[in-house]
């Protein structure tokens, strides 16, 4: 399990906020994973309401079927609440945008929400000016900042600690008899006792979340459940010295505590290039330690240069119990980088998430955090309850079994211009994964799913070549790949095609080498090919792919709004003129007699002459190949696959998608149903 709290919040009384949240969040939906909290108590207003009954059905229901469905042993729950200057709609959209990550990751995420006011009382306190004022701030850092920056360390001193006091307060009553965070300590620990090897316990806090933290960890510790903490996650902690060796560092080590506990924050130059809401020049770790505490000049622990001046600290960071990162370190451990240059954006920061997830799960094969996840995509994330994400696992960590699929989506690519980018793939992805789970006997952890920086050609390529050698050694049986990206065309280098051309699938760090783009950072035909002419007998082996693969399809309706070809040209007119023509029989390359095992059966999303689409349907993106070809098999799977297809050509004839679906495989497994065996006829 993992915690995961990110400071003081700033609550928005005003009844209209919730209209600030995007369109199509369903804060309902996601109630399994949010915890709303006011003045420590489970909040019964606001944006989100919370009830006790919500904590039981957490507990109850919702993570029990998530860890039935992963594997049933040490799966990661995770705990948020956010960061210093975030007011409620800001952490809602926050959780919001995180939840799909986290759970793709294979972590279950819980989010406290906890309503401070900090937010509007720092803007009050600081006087923050109107945006049409002038009020001349020192922009360079010399004396006149440093000046200026003391005035209002001065003007805020009187009552600074008495609004900083009430956020800490705030944190103190959660644990209260009456307090919403006890609530759900004592639910955790009830189902720790009962499930002692269900969950694997995780904590992190951002800003004043470490102060949250050094009240919930203490009295969890305090009940005696069981299990304690592996990890505790400090992402630029505001707590100070003082209250971290008190309340969080006995717990190091001790029984009920934490294991290992890891600090991301700024080094003290950062720290003076900061600023609060544009008028204190310095970061709000500075402003705490200068005016919100009670003593002047307290040591916070987020604060490089607190750390380096207590000889206790310095002893215990570094060691194998504890250790600090200091953005920026971008090299390294991918485990331990970060590239935050502010005090609130180390929760948004791709190198620190990235790090923590790879500190909760134990390894640096992760599926990478992206920074400023975008929330245009709604859909995806109210859909959640109803559409569960497989796990994402390594192959040695799947079931053996004998059914694999690999399901592969890849919208974000790592060196091509947003322009560039795709919107459907991953819900393709996911898409595919749980119609395996729900109606053709793919249990959750015979499924893995790659999506955007989780899909490197070395990731795809070795889990199919593991699958392929559990086929031959194991007893694997059937085996489904699915794969929604870019298509693209490359020079033929091996003389089988008969355009000159290999069609190519763009995976998530695809680049340029020259004229063309780079082998090596892309999966053509013939490698695929090759890979599975090694198939053992009886194995069935389905591949669908939702690519373009020539340019030369592209049509003026495939320019529309909501409409997206995924093809990606050569990257210089020279490599164009290389890849000019296309045959658009060239997927029965793919699938080819072979001197030994079995032929794979392919469905294209279009001929390899023409472009797929990424599309919007009922508001949702998805391959519009993908889209029709999983409604048909929702609706009825037992056709043959010959039949399957042509109804979904007809319905992406009458959806007005000028591309036109292909089966290739043998004879016999076009009159048989998908996902079911065939017996290969002689010749």
């Amino acid at each position: 399990m993992v915690l995961l709290i990110s400071g003081a919040s700033g609550a928005t009384t005003d009844r209209d906020a919730l209209r600030a949240l995007p369109a199509g969040i369903d804060l309902q939906a996601l109630k399994p994973h949010l915890i709303n909290l006011a003045d420590g108590r489970f909040s019964s207003g606001g944006q989100l309401r919370t009830t006790p009954e919500d904590i039981s059905a957490i507990f109850g229901s919702h993570l029990p079927e998530f860890v039935a469905a992963h594997g049933g042993r040490d799966v990661p729950l995770m705990f948020w609440a956010h960061g210093g200057l975030v007011n409620e709609t800001d952490g809602l959209t926050g959780a919001v945008a995180q939840i799909p990550w986290w759970l793709a990751n294979g972590v279950y995420p819980i989010f406290f929400i906890w309503e401070t006011g900090l937010f509007d009382a720092i803007g009050s306190l600081l006087g923050a000016p109107s945006r049409d004022i002038e009020l001349g701030i020192p922009e360079e850092r010399g004396f006149l900042q440093d000046a200026w920056n003391k005035a209002f360390e001065l003007l805020a001193r009187p009552v600074g600690p008495k609004i900083w006091g009430q956020m800490k307060l705030s944190a103190a009553q959660s644990v209260a008899e009456d307090g919403g965070a006890l609530f759900v300590a004592r639910a955790l620990a009830d189902f720790v006792s009962a499930n002692p090897q269900a969950v694997q316990l995780h904590a992190a806090g951002h800003s004043a979340g470490s102060i949250f933290h050094s009240y919930f960890l203490p009295a969890y510790a305090g009940l005696e459940a069981g299990t304690g903490f592996t990890t505790l996650q400090l992402l630029a902690p505001a707590i100070t010295v003082g209250d971290f060796k008190a309340r969080l560092m006995p717990l190091l080590g001790a029984a009920h505590g934490v294991e290992q506990l890891s600090m991301f924050s700024m080094n003290a130059e950062l720290e003076e290039d900061d600023n609060v809401i544009g008028v204190y020049k310095r970061s709000l770790l500075c402003l705490i330690r200068a005016a919100l505490e009670v003593e002047p000049t307290t040591p916070i622990l987020g604060l490089a240069e607190s750390v380096a001046a207590d000889s206790q600290l310095t002893g215990l960071f570094g060691t194998a119990q504890a250790g600090a990162i200091w953005s920026r370190t971008t090299s390294g451990p991918k485990s331990s980088r970060s590239d935050a240059s502010s005090h609130g954006s180390f929760d948004n920061d791709a190198n620190t998430m990235t790090s923590v997830v790879c500190r909760v799960l134990g390894r640096e094969d992760v599926i990478d955090y992206a920074a400023s996840r975008p929330l245009e995509s709604p859909e995806k994330i109210s859909s959640l309850a109803s559409v569960p994400v497989p796990v994402f696992a390594s192959a040695q960590q799947l079931r053996k079994g004998d059914r694999y699929a690999l399901c592969v989506g890849i919208n974000e690519f790592q060196n091509l211009p947003k322009g560039s980018w795709l919107n459907g793939c991953v819900n393709d992805a996911n898409d595919f994964a749980a119609l395996l789970g729900q109606g053709f006997g793919f249990a959750n952890d015979q499924i893995e799913v790659l999506t955007d920086a989780a899909a490197t050609k070395d990731a795809v390529m070795s889990r199919l070549g593991a699958a392929m050698e559990r086929a031959e050694n194991d007893g694997l049986k059937h085996i489904v790949f699915t794969f929604s990206s870019h298509g693209t065309q490359i020079p033929d280098t091996s003389g089988d095609e008969t355009d000159q051309a290999d069609e190519a699938f763009a995976t998530y760090d695809l680049n340029q080498a020259g004229d063309q783009w780079d082998p090596a950072t892309l999966i053509s035909d013939d490698e695929l090919h090759a890979l599975f002419a090694r198939s053992a007998p009886n194995l069935l082996l389905e591949v669908v792919l939702d690519t373009c693969h020539s340019g030369t399809g592209l049509k003026a309706l495939d320019l529309l709004p909501g409409r997206r070809p995924r093809f990606l040209p050569p990257p210089t007119p020279i490599g164009l003129d290389l890849t000019a023509t296309a045959d658009h029989r060239a997927f029965r390359d793919l699938v080819s007699r072979t001197s030994r095992g079995t032929r794979p059966v392919l469905l294209a999303g279009c001929r390899s002459d023409q472009t797929s689409a990424d599309a919007v349907f009922d508001g949702r993106y998805n391959g519009a190949f993908t889209y029709y070809l999983l409604e048909e098999l929702r609706s009825d799977p037992a056709r043959s696959r010959r039949a399957l297809l042509g109804v979904v050509s007809k319905a992406l004839t009458a959806g007005r998608f000028d591309q036109r679906a292909q089966l290739e495989g043998p004879v016999a497994a076009k009159s048989t149903p998908w996902g079911s065996s065939f017996v290969k006829l002689a010749g």
